[in-house]
């Protein structure tokens, strides 16, 4: 729960692994009914979105460069929230903070870290899919204050085989 106390931000270390993906799942889980609902309705197994989202761990674990373009806030040893790029496809992969530590910079904080290690690799552009599922109300309006701005609109369709 949100103290008065600043949160810290560093890369993540690999003293982290195995606190990415829970994170990730406490901040995008509730979104994750409708997902489930919609695969429900179309007789399609059960959404591996939740299977994604903890793989991250993996993912961002697996390579060190990878794990450098992770950044993370921590209250104390526990991470509040995270930001994730992906240099080899300018691409702004999570960006996550816990409810009760929103609306205090976090966020900001997070993807300027993140935007900055891209353009140290001379990364001159980003790009980020938000998952409609799975954003909250504010995420659009987060990333359109830190200034993207929507250039396509994807749809996800699936069938059973």
């Amino acid at each position: 729960m949100a103290n008065g106390a600043e949160p810290t931000f560093g890369r993540a270390e690999l003293s982290d692994q195995g606190k990415l993906g829970p994170l990730l799942l406490r901040v995008y889980g509730p979104s994750l009914a409708r997902t489930r609902e919609a695969g429900d309705r179309a007789a399609l197994p059960a959404s591996s979105v939740e299977d994604e989202l903890m793989a991250a761990d993996d993912f961002y674990f697996s390579a060190i460069d990878l794990m450098d373009c992770c950044w993370l806030a921590r209250a104390g040893n526990e991470p509040v929230g995270a930001a994730c790029v992906n240099p080899y496809v300018a691409e702004l992969q999570f960006v996550a903070v816990l409810p009760e530590w929103r609306r205090r910079g976090v966020g900001g904080k997070l993807v300027g870290l993140a935007l900055a290690e891209l353009s140290r690799r001379g990364v001159d552009h980003v790009r980020c899919e938000l998952a409609l599922p799975l954003a909250d109300e504010g995420g659009r309006a987060f990333l359109e204050r830190i200034g993207m701005h929507e250039v396509s609109v994807n749809v996800v369709m699936a069938k059973r085989l």
